[in-house]
């Protein structure tokens, strides 16, 4: 199919740059700093929320264009994916009054694009593997919803300095440039072109080449050769394949069997013989099976940095890996990277990891390169939240070890906690109850009324009452020494009531004190409105952690976030310099904030010089 491009000629003929410049501010809070691209009429800016502070993309279409109805209504259902892999949709509205361009803005990562990372060569296959698994089992939820991305590319996948993975455009792409009679494809077929995607991300990645379907002209792709081709017509006696080499064959340090999984994705859609993979899911469990998931994305975090010329000491100090840090030496040279190889239209796509504009009850943290940290939002299906679970596969795994061939696999399953898990944390959280219920009851004891069989007002007033957490988001400031990413992903896991999942700070080499980097980090716990805060219990990951309970020192009831900008702009209102496990921090007043925030100030040590701590779950008690 073709791209239809009667849009994008209507559009150039009416387009007038001039009334479109950096410093122009959009809707009252978008202003333009600087076009990245302008293709098939649409204008793409980077651009800054002025509202909250966080840069963003946003896309401009003239009101007259053809294809507003269908942007909108595909911003409009992008917007309801929660997956922190996609890059989501912010706010999409149509020209009117005295706004004379309709806009849809998108969240903005900073990193590489995996066309910026090919373009200096191939990947391992750990890294190729690890990002086409996240991509996969990103999408695989979305299929069976319906929802398609039709437009994965080289550009569209992000890498960001953490190693993360972030999915540009869905839907979104589609719809900003349509192809002829793509309205008229079935479920099955959609279905196949993001898998066949997927097909031509990995083998790409592994090659350094684009597999050109061999009736197509072999012309390069995302500035990569086309693949050569091989056996055609005749069919290959021995594999029955016909068409391009296997990724082991092109390039000999290609494990062979992520090699076979590359070719089992691409074999639909290209007619070839063989074992096939037709689904998003497939894809991921056939990866899942032949990739260290750790080790790899640790290697892609050390990669980006070296390209974009970030410090990458052999020992650094905060490794990114909360899960723990195993060495590898599956990366890439820094040698073979440009310092200036970025470029900016496609690494610096949608990161930061912000929300549609809050409501005055909720706010949500806009990071740097993460997903928002909604305190309930679903987490993707890929991501470990415990260090047992990464700990159950060797996280660098030989090469030449010896594998089964990679097959369609069952739906999976949400991992499960081991039986021993399970019973630690139910111990835990019984013994933690019962701790609150006394230090809280004994906080409310009339003292005078010792002894006496009916209470008095004073203390069933002191009952301990929860109060609801509207939303949790990490606190890492950079005029701290931080980097706004203490973990983001993992924010809202501190208070989505199960005490298995943890978010955990960084780990971090040599210091307990944040490896000497910064004075500490924390989580910012958001109440919807003002509410008199009596103690706040907690359930740590690991013992003694040095923290402090703070709340805001200026409080302005009408504000609708809190201070973000340095520690500094709070105060302790409790503390506790060595807490186990299990703690309750009680103000020696009740304090009245919407904001409360635990503030973690020395780590213990996690073995080998290396210092984490984090929280497992997080109660606020009137």
């Amino acid at each position: 199919m073709e791209f239809d491009d009667r849009f994008a000629a209507e559009s150039a003929g009416r387009l007038d740059l001039s009334t479109v410049t950096a410093g122009l501010v959009l809707s009252g809070r978008y202003r333009l700093d600087s076009l990245l691209a302008f293709s098939h009429g649409v204008m793409t800016w980077r651009a800054v929320d002025q509202v909250l502070s966080r840069p963003v993309l946003v896309h401009l279409l003239e009101p007259e264009d053809e294809r507003l109805g269908w942007v909108l209504q595909a911003a409009r259902r992008a917007a309801t994916v929660i997956d922190s892999r996609f890059l989501r949709v912010l706010d999409a509205q149509e020209a009117s009054g005295q706004e004379p361009w309709s806009l849809v803005v998108c969240e903005y990562a900073v990193g590489d694009s995996l066309k910026t990372l090919l373009a200096a060569g191939p990947l391992t296959s750990q890294q190729a593997g690890f990002i086409v698994h996240e991509v996969a089992a990103a999408l695989a939820p979305l299929h069976a919803r319906g929802l398609f991305h039709l437009r994965i590319s080289p550009d569209s996948v992000i890498i960001t300095a953490n190693g993360n993975i972030k999915i540009v455009g869905l839907l979104i792409d589609a719809a900003l440039r349509p192809q002829a009679g793509e309205d008229q494809l079935s479920w099955s077929d959609q279905e196949a072109i993001d898998v066949n995607a997927l097909g031509q991300l990995l083998y790409a990645s592994m090659t350094g080449h684009w597999p050109v379907p061999p009736s197509l002209p072999q012309r390069p792709n995302w500035g990569l050769p086309a693949a050569p081709i091989r056996g055609l017509p005749s069919t290959d006696a021995e594999t029955g394949e016909q068409g391009w080499p296997a990724p082991h064959e092109l390039n000999r340090q290609i494990d062979p069997e992520a090699s076979a999984v590359a070719m089992a994705v691409l074999r639909p859609a290209s007619g070839l013989v063989g074992p096939s993979l037709h689904t998003a899911d497939d894809v991921a469990d056939s990866l899942a099976g032949v990739i260290s998931m750790p080790g790899a994305e640790e290697s892609l975090e050390s990669l980006v940095r070296e390209h974009q010329g970030m410090p990458t000491s052999p020992i650094p100090a905060v490794l990114r890996n909360s899960q723990g840090w195993e060495p590898t030496n599956d990366r890439r040279s820094a040698s073979t990277t440009s310092a200036d190889a970025t470029n900016p239209a496609a690494s610096t796509v949608p990161d930061q990891p912000a929300v549609d504009e809050p409501p005055t009850e909720r706010w949500t943290m806009p990071t740097a390169d993460e997903e928002p940290t909604a305190a309930r939002q679903i987490p993707p299906a890929s991501r470990r939240s415990r260090p047992e679970a990464a700990a159950a596969k060797p996280p660098a795994e030989s090469a030449s070890a010896t594998r089964p061939r990679p097959v369609p696999a069952p739906p999976r399953q949400p991992a499960k906690p081991t039986g021993t898990l399970g019973r630690r944390w139910i111990l835990i959280l019984v013994g933690f109850v019962v701790v609150a219920l006394v230090v809280l009851q004994v906080r409310g004891c009339d003292w005078t009324g010792f002894g006496s069989d009916e209470p008095t007002a004073e203390s069933s007033a002191a009952t301990p009452e929860p109060i609801e957490i509207v939303s949790a988001f990490d606190f890492d400031p950079i005029a701290d020494g931080g980097s706004q990413n203490e973990n983001t992903d993992q924010a809202h896991y501190a208070a989505d009531g199960d005490p298995s999942t943890v978010w955990r700070t960084l780990t971090y080499i040599g210091n307990p004190r944040f490896g000497g980097l910064k004075p500490g980090a924390g989580m910012v716990f958001d109440l919807g409105r003002e509410a008199s805060v009596a103690s706040v219990s907690l359930i740590l990951d690991n013992q003694p952690t040095a923290l402090q309970l703070m709340v805001p020192i200026e409080s302005d009831p009408t504000s609708s976030r809190p201070p973000m900008n340095s520690v500094d702009e709070w105060r302790v209102v409790a503390s506790d310099p060595a807490a186990g496990l299990q703690v309750v921090l009680t103000p020696e007043q009740t304090v009245t904030t919407r904001w409360v925030m635990v503030y973690l100030t020395e780590l213990p040590s996690v073995g080998a010089g290396l210092y984490r701590s984090g929280i497992a779950e997080a109660y606020i008690n009137r």
